[in-house]
C-alpha cells in the first residue's frame, strides 16, 4: 500500500525556512465558496471570522436535528444538549452570552430568510452552514446579529442533469445516559432510624429539647418508620427504552432551463420517559426557472407538521422522571386492587401518566424571490417570504384522577390554547460584481432594503366538571372558568449596503453597514445603525514570500457594531395602555408598564484579529483568533419607586464583554490510495465579564443559586462556603468573643466571612464556571476501501455545576419526617459517625434545627464538572454503482451517540441543561436562563442512542 504521509519537517532558524522533507502532490488552489450575508464568497476573499460545516458531515454522522450536527464541530460555538425528552432539546451560543434580559440565541437565516430557529429543516435537506461570529461578517443583519449568525443552504438541483433519488433511513433505540444510584427500601428505613436516633441522644445529652407535645416531631420519635419490606425501584416505575425511526427521501432533477428539489422526512420518537414521544414530517420544496438569460425565479418552500405527547410538567422538578427520583422505595406503586398508590410521603410519579396532553404544530412558509441581470455584472433581485405556524395545546384531567379531583370528588379539568404566529419579508437587492486592472481588482457591492412584520395571536380556555371521564373535550364540562385571547404585532425595516475590494488575491477590504428601525422602540430611538470593516493581507501570495510547504497565510481583522432587540415586549418602548383591567368587577383600562421613553437598543462593539494558515498542500489548515466583544446598554428591568405604582422599569443600564481565542485545526495525516486518516480539533477560551448593570450595589441574585455581578462572569453562582464536617464540637463567636453558636460533632461547618458569628446570607461568596470558559472539540475519520469509521467528542474544562437536588437527596431524611420524606442517593450512606469521620456528608437528623443547618445552599453541593464526552462512533461501509448495478450508490452504517462521558461531576449529566427548548421561538420569547447556567434540578438526563442506518443514492 502506497501512502502519503503527512510530516511536519520544517525547521525554523534564523528567519530561514528549510524544507526537511516534501510530499510530491501538487499543490491545488481550491476556491472554496462560502456564504455570508446576502450572497458568497470565495474562501480565499473572506476577512470575517466565519466557520463551515458540511453536508458531508451530516451524511457520515446522522443526526436527529441539526443543531445536533454543530455539537464540537466549530470554535467559539457551545451547543449544549438540554435533556432527555422526545423532540429537539439544544441550546446554541456563539461567543459567549451578552444579555440579561433580551434574547441570547443566535440568528437563523435559512436560504436567505431569518428563521427564528432550525425545526423546519432535514439534516439530509442541508449543503451547508456557515457560523458568523464576528461583527464584520454577521453586521449586515445588523439589530439582529449580536449573538452570532447560522446561515443555512439547503439543497437545490441542478441544470442539464438526471433525475436523482435519495433515500435515507434508520432506526435506533435510546436510553437513558446514566441512572442515578438510590436507595432501596431498607437503606432508606437506615437512614431515618439514625437520623431518629440522633435527635434522642441530642435531647438526652441535654444539646435539644424536646419536641412539643403533640407535634409530628414527637410523634416521628415514638413512631419509629416500620419495615414494609417493600423496595420499589421507581425509576423502572417511568424508564423505558424508546425507538426513534428517520426516513426520509429526496428528488433532484433538471433540464436547460429548470431545476428542482423535493423531500419529504419523517422522525418518530420515543422519549425515554414513558408516554412522551415526538412526531415531525417535513415537506421541502425548491424550484428554479429560467425565463430568459436575463432572469429567473424560483421559489424554496418547506412545511413542517409536529405531533407530541409532552411530559407532563415538563421543564420543572415535578415531572415523572424528578418524581421518581425522590418517591419513597418502602412504598408500592400500586395498592392490592391495582389502583396508582396514594398513600405516598411524595408524588407517585404514576399520577403524570393519567394526564392526556397533545401539542400539535403546523407550520407552512415558502421565499418566492426572481433575479434580473439587465447589464453584465449587476444582479437585481427581489424576494417575498412568509411564514405561519399554528399551534393546538390540549390538557385534560379526567374526574376519575389524581389532579382532576376537587376535595376528594371526581370533578375534571380541561385546558386548550391556540397560537397563530405568522410573518413576512420583503427584501430588494442589487449586486455588482466586476474585475478592473487586468483582474487585479475585483470589486463586489450590495446595496439593499428589507421589512419584515410579525403577527402573533394567542387564545386559551378552560372549564372543569366533567361528567364523564371518557369525554375529554371542553364542550363537556359543566363550567367555562377562564379564557384570554390577544394579538400583538411588530415590525423592522431595514436598510443596508456592502463594499468588498480585492486586490491580486492578495489585499481584500469590506466595509457594510445596516439601518435598522424597529417599532418596538418610541419616536427618536427606533432607528440603530450597525457599520464594520474588515481588512485581510494573504501574505503567502506576495512575490517575496517563498515557503514552498506553506500553501496559503492571510491575516485578518475586523471591527463593527450589531444590535439586539429580540426576546423584549413587542411594546417595549411605547407608553401603551391595555383594557380588561379589573376595577371592582368593572372593566376598565391600565396603563401596561412603566414608560421608558430612552428605551434602546442593545449595542454590541466587537473586534476580531485572525490567521489562517494552510500547509502541505492543503492537507494542514490551522485557523487562529482573538475577539473582543461587548455589549453596551444592555435591556434589563431595574427597580423603580413603588409610589410609581409599578416594580421596576425596561431600562438600558450597563455593559457584558466576552474575549478570548479561538484554534481550529483539520489535518489530513494519512492520504493513500486505499487508506486515509483526518483528524481535525478545535479550542475555545471565552472570557465573560459583566462590567456593569446599572444598580447601587452592582450585584443581583437570580434562579435558586445565581448571580449577576459587576466584575464576574454570567454562570456564578452566589453561596456560602462549606468547610466541612466537624469531628469535634465547634463553636462560633461574634466580634467579641462571645459564642453565637456550638456545632456538633457530625455536623456541617461554614465559613463566616464577616466575622459576626452567624451564617446568613452576609456570608455569600461568588463562585464561578456555571458556563464553562473552555470548551471544544476533537473529531477523527479513519478510511480503508469501502469501510469508514469516524468518531467525535466535546468537552468543557473549567465548568462547575450546582447539584440543587443533592440538597434534599443528600440530606440525611431533612425534608420532613417519615411520612412526607424523598428518597435519596446512596451517598448519603457515607454518613458521619464516630467511626466514619472522613467524609463530606454530616449524620442525619430529624431536627429540623439540625437538617436546615447541614443543607443549607452552599458549596457543599458545588461541584467541578468539566468533562469528555464522546459524542458520536460510527462505523459505515460504502458500495458503489459497480457492487450495486442499478443503484448509483450505497452507504450502511452503525452509530452510537454519547457513548462515553468522562467526568468527576458525580451526577447523572454534567452537561445540565440550560432550560429546555421552546419549539415557538418568536421575536418577544427571551432567553434569560443561560445567564444562570450551571445548577441542576434533577432534570431528565441525555440519552445514548444506538442505531443502524442506509443512505441510497439511485
Amino acid at each position: 500500500m502506497k501512502l502519503r504521509v503527512l510530516t511536519v519537517g520544517v525547521l525554523f532558524f534564523t528567519g530561514q525556512a528549510v524544507m526537511a522533507q516534501k510530499d510530491t502532490l501538487k499543490t491545488h488552489n481550491i476556491d472554496e465558496v462560502v456564504l455570508v450575508g446576502y450572497g458568497a464568497q470565495k474562501k480565499s476573499d473572506v476577512t470575517g471570522a466565519i466557520a463551515t460545516v458540511k453536508s458531508d458531515v451530516l451524511q457520515e454522522q446522522p443526526v436527529a436535528s441539526v443543531e445536533q450536527a454543530l455539537q464540537g464541530k466549530a470554535s467559539g460555538v457551545q451547543v449544549v444538549s438540554t435533556g432527555g425528552r422526545a423532540g429537539n432539546n439544544t441550546k446554541i451560543s456563539i461567543r459567549g452570552n451578552g444579555s440579561l434580559s433580551a434574547s441570547n440565541n443566535p440568528l437563523f437565516i435559512i436560504d436567505g430568510v431569518p428563521q427564528e430557529n432550525l425545526g423546519n429543516l432535514s439534516p439530509e435537506d442541508i449543503v451547508s452552514m456557515q457560523i458568523l461570529k464576528d461583527a464584520a461578517s454577521s453586521a449586515i443583519y445588523g439589530s439582529r446579529a449580536s449573538n452570532g449568525v447560522v446561515i443555512v443552504e439547503t439543497k437545490s438541483g441542478k441544470y442539464n442533469s438526471k433525475p436523482s433519488v435519495t433515500f435515507n433511513t434508520s432506526y435506533g433505540i435510546q436510553e437513558i445516559i446514566k441512572r442515578p444510584d438510590l436507595l432501596n427500601g431498607d437503606q432508606y428505613k437506615q437512614v431515618h432510624d439514625v437520623a431518629r436516633q440522633n435527635y434522642l441522644n441530642d435531647i438526652a445529652n441535654g444539646t435539644l429539647s424536646n419536641p412539643a407535645a403533640g407535634s409530628v416531631g414527637q410523634s416521628a420519635l415514638n413512631n419509629p418508620m416500620a419495615a414494609t419490606g417493600i423496595n420499589t425501584n421507581w425509576l423502572d416505575q417511568v424508564l423505558r427504552t424508546g425507538a426513534i425511526t428517520n426516513n426520509q427521501i429526496g428528488f433532484t432533477a433538471g433540464n436547460e432551463n429548470s431545476k428542482v428539489y423535493l423531500s419529504l422526512s419523517n422522525v418518530s420518537q420515543e422519549g425515554i420517559i414513558n408516554k412522551d414521544e415526538y412526531q415531525v414530517t417535513r415537506v421541502r420544496l425548491n424550484v428554479e426557472q429560467k425565463m430568459s438569460d436575463k432572469f429567473k425565479i424560483g421559489i424554496n418552500s418547506y412545511y413542517t407538521q409536529s405531533d407530541a405527547t409532552p411530559i407532563v410538567d415538563d421543564n420543572n422538578t415535578y415531572q415523572p422522571y424528578s418524581n421518581a427520583v425522590v418517591a419513597a422505595p418502602n412504598k408500592a406503586p400500586y395498592t392490592a386492587d391495582g389502583k396508582i398508590n396514594r398513600n405516598m410521603s411524595t408524588n407517585n410519579p404514576l399520577f403524570a401518566f393519567e394526564r392526556v396532553v397533545s401539542d400539535k404544530w403546523q407550520r407552512v412558509g415558502a421565499n418566492f424571490f426572481a433575479t434580473y441581470n439587465p447589464i453584465k455584472d449587476l444582479t437585481l433581485k427581489t424576494s417575498i417570504s412568509g411564514n405561519l405556524s399554528v399551534n393546538r395545546y390540549n390538557r385534560y384531567d379526567a374526574p376519575n384522577t389524581r389532579r382532576g379531583e376537587n376535595a376528594g370528588v371526581p370533578w375534571g379539568y380541561g385546558y386548550y390554547s391556540t397560537q397563530n404566529n405568522r410573518d413576512y419579508l420583503i427584501e430588494n437587492t442589487a449586486t455588482y460584481n466586476k474585475k478592473f486592472a487586468d483582474g487585479k481588482l475585483n470589486v463586489n457591492v450590495i446595496a439593499g432594503q428589507s421589512f419584515q412584520n410579525w403577527q402573533y395571536e394567542d387564545s386559551y380556555v378552560q372549564g372543569e366538571n366533567f361528567p364523564s371521564s371518557n369525554l375529554q373535550w371542553l364542550v363537556s364540562a359543566a363550567t367555562i372558568n377562564g379564557g384570554r385571547a390577544y394579538m400583538n404585532e411588530m415590525s423592522l425595516a431595514s436598510f443596508f449596503g456592502r463594499a468588498q475590494f480585492s486586490w491580486d488575491n492578495r489585499y481584500n477590504l469590506m466595509l457594510s453597514t445596516r439601518y435598522d428601525g424597529s417599532s418596538k422602540f418610541a419616536k427618536g430611538n427606533k432607528w440603530g445603525n450597525f457599520p464594520a470593516a474588515s481588512i485581510g493581507w494573504t501574505a503567502s501570495n506576495e512575490a517575496f514570500f517563498n515557503v514552498p510547504v506553506i500553501n496559503e497565510l492571510k491575516f485578518r481583522a475586523s471591527y463593527g457594531f450589531t444590535g439586539n432587540q429580540t426576546g423584549i415586549p413587542f411594546s417595549a418602548g411605547l407608553p401603551l395602555i391595555s383594557s380588561g383591567q379589573n376595577h371592582n368587577q368593572n372593566p376598565g383600562m391600565a396603563v401596561t408598564d412603566l414608560f421608558n421613553p430612552t428605551l434602546k437598543w442593545e449595542k454590541g462593539e466587537s473586534m476580531d484579529v485572525g490567521m489562517d494558515l494552510s500547509m502541505f498542500n492543503r492537507r494542514m489548515n490551522l485557523s487562529v483568533d482573538l475577539y473582543d466583544k461587548t455589549t453596551n446598554d444592555l435591556l434589563y428591568r431595574v427597580p423603580v419607586n413603588q409610589e410609581t405604582g409599578y416594580l421596576n422599569m425596561l431600562s438600558n443600564i450597563g455593559s457584558i464583554n466576552n474575549k478570548g481565542i479561538e484554534v481550529t485545526l483539520d489535518t489530513k495525516l494519512i492520504k493513500g490510495d486505499k487508506f486515509t486518516w483526518d483528524l481535525g480539533a478545535n479550542f475555545s477560551y471565552n472570557k465573560n465579564v459583566v462590567e456593569s448593570i446599572g444598580t447601587k450595589t452592582g450585584q443581583f441574585s437570580t434562579g435558586f443559586a445565581s448571580i449577576v455581578k459587576e466584575g464576574e462572569p454570567l454562570g456564578s453562582f452566589y453561596l456560602i462556603e462549606a468547610l466541612g464536617v466537624a469531628n469535634e464540637k465547634y463553636e462560633y463567636k461574634d466580634k467579641n468573643g462571645k459564642v453565637t453558636k456550638v456545632v456538633q460533632a457530625g455536623d456541617m461547618i461554614y465559613n463566616d466571612i464577616n466575622g459576626d458569628g452567624i451564617i446568613d446570607s452576609n456570608d455569600r461568596k461568588v463562585f464561578n464556571g456555571g458556563i464553562a470558559p473552555m470548551y471544544g472539540g476533537i473529531s477523527t475519520r479513519i478510511s480503508y476501501g469501502m469501510i469508514d469509521l469516524s468518531a467525535n467528542a466535546q468537552y468543557s474544562i473549567g465548568k462547575k455545576v450546582y447539584a440543587m437536588y443533592k440538597e434534599d437527596q443528600v440530606g440525611g431524611a431533612a425534608v420532613g419526617y417519615p411520612s412526607f420524606s424523598e428518597n435519596m442517593l446512596t451517598e448519603q450512606m457515607n454518613y458521619w459517625t464516630p467511626e466514619n469521620m472522613n467524609t463530606n456528608v454530616p449524620r442525619p437528623h430529624y431536627a429540623s434545627v439540625i437538617s436546615a443547618w447541614n443543607n443549607q445552599r452552599s458549596t457543599r453541593f458545588l461541584e467541578d464538572a468539566d468533562y469528555l464526552r464522546i459524542t458520536d462512533i460510527t462505523l459505515g461501509v460504502n458500495l458503489s454503482k459497480e457492487q450495486l448495478g442499478f443503484i448509483k450508490s450505497m452507504r450502511v452504517y452503525a452509530q452510537v451517540r454519547n457513548p462515553f462521558t468522562f467526568t468527576k461531576y458525580s451526577g447523572v449529566d454534567p452537561e445540565t441543561y440550560y432550560v429546555d427548548q421552546s419549539l415557538s421561538g418568536s421575536q418577544t420569547a427571551a432567553d434569560t436562563s443561560k445567564i444562570s447556567s450551571g445548577v441542576d434540578m434533577n432534570g431528565i438526563p441525555n440519552v445514548k442512542v444506538y442505531s443502524l442506518g442506509m443512505n441510497i443514492n439511485f
